[in-house]
């Protein structure tokens, strides 16, 4: 009658141990493919830090040396020269920052199952090229500045659709890939508990989960070498292999401690048993390498795998010594593992003897309490290597994001100026940036609090009212203001249609609380909270007490809904409640007062004191200009009667702003004759000058030059 409890507990382990292995494994390929594939932020990053692999490098260079000839076939002659300098390009962290924005944008657009292609392009390649040719300016000149260069895409085809698909539910299932590893561990635990012999099940476990991480690894390896044989081109296939090396290089670490959980529960589990004799391996390799097998068949076998393991050596000496060096490894930490799980059976040992003797306590119990120790093994084992293999792996440079030095917004000298007598660096569309997660169409490279760290002193924001829907944020308008007439000048077609189409998505799924977010035209293609931006001012306004923020708010939502989310998140002690317009306060009574914060709304402002109509204190320049030639200095919203003057100054070019406009009209040329023009034209400096990619150009620096005056 015992045997049959007995069976019935070894093959329930043997279902656990099996499907807990399979599931571990399966957690661990999601895992990595939701972090390298479907993860739109850890895509960019690894894509542009791929560029620092020589073999990446030198053939996105040969692409670019290509299209730059081709654009001028002048340059042919000098193609050398200029194949220098693209490798040159490639390899520094501007460009890295640039191929990161695209490639974020691109992922993110494949995302939304656009119907239309996919493609990845450096816009600004010719003005970065005539930059570093800037020593041989007569063959600078030769090079294109609008030179637009496709380094890659899928075009609209069944590629393409497949693609789509698999990012879509890549990234929808690809969330329960901790939870499939969890389950995975929870049942591998089972399996050590309901075990008849748990000391082996924890054995086996051991050996499961460190041949999980070892074949992990080997495919990692052999990885690079398959992508580079897919393409027919050997330089594409190298390229690949270099980008293949990049992705998985952040995952070695952690699939590492993967497999050290697996030796911490076999060398557990050897203390136990007293098995695994090292004597023995150490015998078999001898009867592998020195003495033949009586058989003929045995003798086959072994000649072709030493044939086998010759070859690779010669052929591969670096890796089978990392493959070698690896493996003595694993086998020392085995046996420092094994000595130190000694140490602790002994005792319990000693104690399990003494419970058997105790009055009440059987055989059945003590065997019962000897197997609590080994599930904690296995669990803590495994959540450890959880922990480490979850995490997403850092980028391994700032091309996230190109290092910038903080420029003074030289407020600190103006005390004794009035309000209307400072001129502030503005950012237009403040909110939507290139660092933001899911911003489809940015106007900024880089957030609000970078903003301010940077010298930016008045930001334009859109706040709409929205509702979470899984990771995206789905506008909470009535259906009539979602129109096509109204937000189709705003968005252009192409960004309106993959908004709707995302919007459309969301229908029947299970929405958030409604809250106020920072959008610009709807939430679908880019959302923040806004309470948590407001916070951030306040957090650099303490830290900064003589500077001082204009925030002009483009507002769809009632005043007293921004004033309560000025009151949540801290910032309404700064504002300013003071009187505006003529005669305005000098910047030091403004610090004097704690009113550091002028808020102004462009619709909605009743009610709330400090809380100013725009055009009630500002006047502006239009803000719609299809090319630079089309900037214009006529009075726009507000007439000719506010004391402030806002000058817009970007290309409009719906959906998305272009950084080779920002690098034309950014510059201080251009910056300080339209401000001369305004001058002449409309009498007044302009107060609050407001552009597109800020941190391209001279933006912070003219502004700083103007309060110098």
């Amino acid at each position: 009658m015992a045997t049959r409890p007995h069976r019935l507990r070894s093959v329930t382990a043997g279902i656990c141990g099996t499907i807990g292995v399979l599931l571990l494994l399966s957690g661990t390929m999601m895992s990595l493919g939701t972090r390298a594939v479907f993860d739109a932020d850890f895509f960019a990053d690894r894509l542009a830090d791929s560029l620092r692999d020589e073999r990446t490098a030198s053939y996105v260079a040969d692409q670019l040396t290509e299209a730059t000839v081709k654009a001028n076939a002048d340059l042919i002659l000098v193609q050398p020269l200029i194949k220098t300098a693209a490798q040159s390009v490639v390899s520094s962290a501007p460009f890295r920052a640039v191929v990161r924005q695209g490639v974020k944008q691109s992922h993110q657009l494949m995302a939304t199952r656009s119907g239309q292609e996919v493609l990845l392009s450096v816009s600004d390649f010719g003005l970065i090229l005539q930059e570093a040719m800037a020593g041989r300016p007569d063959l600078a000149e030769m090079i294109p500045e609008n030179l637009v260069v496709v380094m890659g895409g899928l075009q609209e085809g069944p590629v393409l659709d497949v693609s789509r698909e698999a990012l879509y539910y890549g990234q929808k299932f690809g969330r329960w890939s901790r939870l499939v590893f969890l389950i995975g561990a929870l049942l591998l635990i089972i399996s050590v508990l309901v075990s008849v012999e748990h000391e082996l099940a924890l054995l086996r476990v051991g050996v499961s989960v460190t041949t999980v991480a070892v074949v992990t690894l080997v495919g990692f390896e052999v990885g690079a070498d398959i992508v580079a044989r897919i393409p027919a081109s050997p330089a594409l296939g190298q390229a690949l292999a270099g980008v293949w090396s990049t992705f998985v290089g952040g995952f070695w670490s952690r699939i590492v401690i993967l497999g050290g959980a697996g030796i911490l529960m076999m060398a557990t589990a050897s203390a136990f048993l007293e098995v695994m004799n090292l004597d023995v391996i150490r015998d078999f390799l001898y009867r592998l390498l020195v003495a033949p097998p009586e058989h003929r068949g045995l003798r086959l076998v072994r000649g072709l795998l030493l044939v086998i393991l010759g070859g690779v050596t010669v052929l591969e000496p670096t890796r089978v010594m990392r493959f070698v060096v690896g493996l003595s490894g694993g086998v020392i930490c085995f046996i420092g593992l094994r000595e130190l799980s000694r140490l602790a059976v002994d005792p319990a040992a000693r104690l399990a003897g003494r419970l058997e003797n105790l009055e009440g306590v059987n055989k059945e119990q003590s065997a019962l309490l000897s197997r609590i120790p080994m599930g904690l093994v296995v669990g803590a084992a495994l959540l450890v290597g959880a922990f480490f293999l979850t995490r997403i792996p850092a980028p391994d440079d700032a091309s996230s994001g190109a290092a910038r030095a903080l420029v003074s917004s030289g407020q600190d000298q103006l005390g004794d100026r009035p309000l209307n007598e400072v001129v502030f660096a503005c950012t237009h569309n403040a909110m939507g940036s290139a660092d933001v997660e899911g911003w489809l169409f940015p106007n900024q490279q880089v957030g609000v609090r970078t903003q301010l760290q940077d010298g930016i002193r008045a930001l334009m924001l859109d706040v709409l009212p929205g509702v979470p829907v899984g990771k995206a944020v789905k506008t909470d308008l009535a259906e009539g203001e979602i129109s096509r007439e109204k937000l189709e000048p705003i968005l252009g077609a192409e960004g309106l249609d993959a908004a709707l189409r995302i919007r459309e998505r969301m229908l029947g799924s299970e929405a958030g609380d409604r809250d106020l977010y920072l959008c610009h035209g709807l939430c679908e293609l880019g959302a923040q909270l806004l309470v948590p931006v407001l916070a951030d001012i306040r957090e650099f306004l303490v830290a900064n007490p003589r500077e001082v923020i204009i925030i002009i708010i483009e507002d769809t939502v009632p005043a007293s809904a921004v004033a309560e989310a000025f009151e949540r998140s801290g910032l309404l002690e700064l504002v300013w409640r003071g009187p505006v317009g003529l005669p305005w306060p000098t910047m030091s009574e403004m610090i004097a007062r704690e009113g550091r914060v002028l808020v102004l709304g462009e619709n909605d402002t009743a009610g709330i004191p400090w809380y100013h109509g725009a055009w009630d204190v500002c006047q502006e320049t239009p803000y719609h200009f299809d090319s630079p030639e089309d900037f214009s200095n006529e009075p726009n919203r507000g007439g000719t009667g506010g004391s402030l003057l806002l000058m817009n100054h970007w290309v409009t070019t719906p959906p998305t702003s272009r950084p080779r406009d920002a690098k034309l009209v950014n510059t201080r040329e251009v910056l300080m004759g339209r401000i001369e023009q305004c001058e002449t034209e409309r009498g007044l400096t302009p107060n609050i000058i407001a552009v597109d990619f800020y941190r391209t150009g001279d933006l912070v620096e003219v502004v700083a030059e103007l309060n110098g005056r």
